[in-house]
């Protein structure tokens, strides 16, 4: 992004989060590569380098070799992901959980800690989380100063800019600051977001969505949600509540859903959904979990292929809604859902095309992101990246009191 004119604070900010972000998408970078893909002068780009390098936000990692004619060999720039540190914190409701980690700026996972909620309460969560952001830093060994902040995703309508948990169904809350009751409790900068954007922004950061600007992102687990990459940002809607796709009505009057209406596509799409379809049919299967059901249909059970390509292809064809408006490069589905497999996901991608405009689809990646029980899962990672995000998105290191790793 070329200077001009205007506040030089606000364009020294544009800058660092220009390179950041190119260095980020490409990997290590020359000066000379970066004055090219940005447009700045050579001594533009020597600056905002040095100050990136001062930061501990970019770091000098290889000299390349000469060009034909000699002269100076070019030096490499990387993100110094290893600097800084971030938490992020996943609420299951339905489990009763709190899942937490400590990443670097990768979200790469430096210490994980799973865990029963101590209450719900907004004041009893947020003393929990602040408790969990100092067993992490203490597990891995991360000093004060280096936690830039903490990220936090649950289910619910959420005001993002003000981390307001504005309707959390599952929890019974309403108009709370989530926010600013952990920033109370660490002292650090908190982001609190809708559990499926949380996910949307990390794998906008560094997962299959990483070279995309526009993307879908859908969770298949206790219930059916979406996220929306539009131009390279996760967009939220007017209150927070975009994405709640699966909470379409798919059959008018039908089963009741915790929302408190009927017929939503999640009760009949969801993993509760299809595992109760299932054994509903077949008693002598009660108990079985997803894996087990998948594992059925690979064997060739008819009925375990029959209810899950039904669930397949009904959320395929809401999904194909989705495509029609939006025209996305790419669509990502993760959580539990994703274990029931090709039996489910084969039809899902059948009908999706099927029901697609034309040649919307026809070269549309459906990618689905591997669920690994008893492991950090990409949600909690995702929680991570909405701290890591702001480092690229503001091209500086939030500021905030440090959490001590001290007891």
């Amino acid at each position: 992004m070329s200077s001009g004119k205007g506040d030089p604070s606000v364009l020294r900010a544009l800058n660092r989060r220009n390179v950041l972000n190119h260095i980020r998408r490409l990997g290590p970078t020359s000066r000379t590569q970066l004055a090219d893909l940005t447009g700045l002068s050579g001594a533009s780009i020597s600056g905002v380098t040095a100050e990136l390098i001062a930061d501990r936000l970019l770091v000098e990692r290889s000299v390349g070799a000469a060009g034909a004619s000699g002269g100076r060999r070019p030096i490499y720039l990387d993100i110094d992901y290893g600097a800084h540190a971030a938490a992020g914190m996943k609420l299951s409701e339905e489990r009763g959980e709190i899942e937490a980690v400590l990443t670097d700026l990768s979200t790469r996972v430096l210490a994980h800690r799973t865990e029963a909620l101590s209450g719900t309460t907004p004041g009893e969560v947020a003393v929990q989380v602040g408790r969990l952001c100092k067993t992490l830093a203490r597990q891995a060994g991360v000093g004060p100063g280096r936690v830039i902040g903490v990220g936090i995703g649950l289910s619910g309508v959420i005001d993002a800019a003000s981390g307001t948990a504005v309707r959390g169904v599952k929890l019974g809350w309403e108009n709370v600051p989530l926010a600013r009751l952990v920033t109370g409790q660490t002292g650090l900068p908190t982001w609190v977001d809708n559990d499926v954007n949380a996910f949307a922004a990390a794998e906008r950061l560094f997962g299959h969505g990483k070279h995309a600007r526009h993307f879908l992102v859908v969770a298949v687990g206790y219930g059916v949600g979406g996220a929306f990459v539009l131009n390279g940002e996760v967009y939220r809607g007017r209150e927070g509540g975009a994405g709640e796709f699966g909470h379409n009505v798919a059959v008018p009057g039908g089963r009741p859903c915790g929302c408190g209406r009927r017929g939503c596509l999640g009760t009949y799409t969801d993993e509760r959904a299809v595992l109760r379809d299932f054994t509903g049919r077949h008693p002598e299967h009660a108990g079985l979990g997803r894996r087990d059901l998948a594992a059925l249909a690979d064997g060739g059970h008819a009925g375990a292929r029959e209810v899950l390509g039904t669930a397949g292809r009904l959320l395929g064809t809401h999904l194909s809604y989705l495509v029609n408006a939006l025209n996305p490069e790419l669509v990502v589905i993760g959580g539990e859902g994703a274990e029931f497999g090709e039996s489910y996901f084969g039809p899902l991608r059948e009908t999706l095309h099927a029901h697609t405009f034309d040649g919307l689809a026809d070269h549309l990646p459906v990618v689905v992101v591997p669920w690994e029980e008893g492991h950090f899962t990409p949600w909690v990672r995702g929680a991570a990246s909405l701290a890591v995000a702001s480092a690229f998105e503001t091209g500086a290191i939030a500021k905030g009191e440090a959490v001590s790793p001290a007891p």
